[in-house]
């Protein structure tokens, strides 16, 4: 179950970082100028606002902690 959770974390900072790079291109290539890519812009910093949500939403519910905390301390035999 905390595996999980730590790969969630990872993927959403992943593809957070991704489509901020995606809006950042479309924005210096000046594609963002016509409808559609205005529209693609929008849509890669909504999609970028979730995944950072839940990232947050993930670091503050401590469930991140948790999980380094019980990794640091040896199992009971």
């Amino acid at each position: 179950m905390m595996l999980e959770s730590a790969l969630l974390l990872i993927f959403s900072a992943i593809f957070g970082l991704g489509c901020l790079i995606m809006a950042g291109w479309l924005i210096v290539s000046q594609q963002f100028e016509s409808f559609d890519g205005l529209f693609l812009a929008l849509v890669c910093l909504l999609l970028a606002l979730i995944s950072f949500l839940n990232l947050g939403w993930s670091l503050r519910s401590k469930e991140l902690r948790e999980w380094i905390e019980n990794r640091k301390t040896p199992p009971k035999t």
